[in-house]
């Protein structure tokens, strides 16, 4: 409860209830709960025959999941025996992405700190915690938008109708179903349902064992750098100039901090990572995010060494960008979102807001998180809008004395519970 970034957790009759409007997808609750009690769910897998082309959007960070012994091409193959026509890898269109970025840089010179966009858990964060950065997040869609949109088109064109292709994102996180499902945009999504990392993982490595040597053969357009993208550094070598790479909830939070308060100076692009070294920390990663990064890392080089020596090519469509995909991957507002908002009216807000403070000021201090709260400042907020009584705290209901005492054995004169007794409780 109390590793929310934004207090969206409370305990509820022993169990954990979130509240969607603070929630941003970053996963950290999942992370830490020892109990497993928040998952992820995903899209029903059988929707897949729903559609007669069906495409499986795959990230690098899937392939980063197998040891080096499984080549791609394996992996793949036994990704098209589960019921896929198609694999397309969302970094093919990397070049595209930054072209995108550069247009968006250098349509707005006034902004000298650009955030991208790529972790959407990071754009939601600072639509709630730090609204004041919303401009200074690049206005472009996530990658996998583009890449969907492009594998959908490219079918449209061999003759296949829209209605009859579905693409399928498999994620490493939660915030990219967000993502999908509640775009930030607002626009029309090519994604036709999410499959989680680790359901499809476990899937294709019982199948491995057995996978035909010769394998699905695989168009590759991806370039060395395309394969880093997604983690934590991975966007620096594509751009020019100062770049920073935040990565972890704690130190992406503390960096938002001192940005927001003008406490650093960041001039260029700031790559941010809600998951610890990138999306291979993500929560429905399978392995070791350490080992994952290295696996990728490995398969960046052999690429690079293939360029090298004119072994590799890239190959694929053709990079250019087009008016129409600069129109759907364009985000005309990023709007904060108001989590604080006690009541639409102003006169009625103002007196809640009061009654808060007066509220807080009775509560122990002590945040025990015994009420269901992670603090007694929340508790407060929950109770002026309705969705706690004053009786939820432990000190104040007097029939949890027991309580009360075990707690001061470890608090001790921190609990400040003289003020409390019942002419106050009443009050409140």
């Amino acid at each position: 409860m109390r590793s929310c970034p934004t207090g969206a957790i409370r305990i509820r009759n022993g169990k954990a209830v979130i509240t969607d409007n603070k929630c941003v997808d970053c996963g950290e609750c999942m992370q830490v709960c020892p109990h497993k009690a928040i998952y992820i769910k995903q899209d029903d897998f059988g929707r897949l025959f729903n559609y007669r082309y069906r495409v499986c959007l795959v990230p690098t960070t899937f392939i980063g999941q197998f040891e080096e012994k499984y080549n791609t091409k394996a992996i793949y193959s036994c990704i098209m025996k589960l019921g896929f026509t198609h694999i397309y890898e969302v970094e093919h269109e990397m070049s595209r992405m930054v072209q995108l970025y550069n247009m968006y840089m250098d349509e707005h010179p006034e902004i000298t700190t650009f955030i991208s966009p790529y972790c959407p858990a990071v754009t939601r964060l600072i639509q709630v915690r730090f609204p004041s950065l919303v401009d200074n997040v690049i206005h472009v869609r996530a990658p996998l938008e583009l890449a969907s949109r492009v594998i959908t088109k490219r079918l449209m064109d061999e003759g296949a109708s829209r209605q009859s292709i579905g693409v399928f994102y498999v994620t490493p996180c939660a915030a990219k179903i967000a993502a999908v499902k509640y775009p930030v945009s607002g626009k029309e999504t090519y994604v036709s349902g999410v499959i989680n990392m680790d359901f499809l993982y476990n899937k294709v490595l019982l199948m491995l064992h057995d996978s035909d040597k010769n394998a699905q053969p695989i168009n590759h357009a991806l370039t060395s750098k395309d394969v880093l993208w997604s983690l934590s550094g991975g966007e620096a070598p594509h751009f020019k100039g100062a770049h920073y790479a935040v990565d972890g909830l704690k130190n992406v939070l503390d960096f938002l901090e001192k940005l927001e308060d003008d406490a650093v100076d960041a001039p260029g692009l700031v790559e941010m990572r809600m998951c610890d070294q990138g999306c291979v920390g993500g929560v429905l990663s399978i392995n070791n995010r350490f080992v994952a990064r290295k696996r990728l890392e490995y398969r960046a080089r052999l690429f690079e060494r293939l360029e090298r020596s004119k072994l590799r090519t890239p190959t694929g469509d053709d990079k250019t960008l087009t008016q129409e995909m600069i129109d759907v991957m364009t985000i005309p507002e990023i709007k904060p979102r108001s989590i604080f908002k006690l009541n639409d009216n102003f006169a009625e807000a103002f007196k809640m807001a009061e009654r808060m403070k007066k509220i807080e000021k009775a509560l122990p201090g002590v945040n025990c998180s015994a009420c269901g709260a992670p603090s007694c400042a929340a508790l407060a907020e929950d109770i002026v809008r309705g969705d706690a009584g004053i009786d939820t705290c432990i000190f104040i209901n007097r029939h949890s004395q027991a309580s009360e005492d075990a707690i001061r054995s470890i608090w001790g004169d921190r609990v400040k519970t003289k003020e409390i007794n019942k002419d106050n409780k009443d009050n409140l």
